[in-house]
């Protein structure tokens, strides 16, 4: 998910679960209410008619992200070996 949102900025709740095809809707919507909570994710309501949310990563998320690519970069490469 903060992988997703670095690349492609602010989405939307439907654009998210379509970048994490395996997560369900509860799932999804647990870990966005973590994130926010932590002060990763910032959620922006717009006050329209349909609501409209979307989510994007706050400061402290971009400077945490080169640390989260290095791991990201580690597990691929070593998560695909046979032990």
């Amino acid at each position: 998910m903060i992988d997703a949102l670095a690349k492609q900025g602010t989405l939307r709740f439907t654009d998210l679960s379509k970048a994490i095809p395996d997560i369900s809707a509860k799932m999804l919507s647990i870990a966005l209410r973590n994130l926010i909570s932590y002060d990763i994710v910032r959620r922006e309501a717009f006050p329209e008619v349909p609501p409209r949310v979307e989510y994007s990563l706050t400061e402290k998320a971009h400077s945490l992200y080169p640390i989260l690519q290095c791991l990201f970069e580690w597990a691929k490469d070593n998560m695909s070996k046979k032990q």
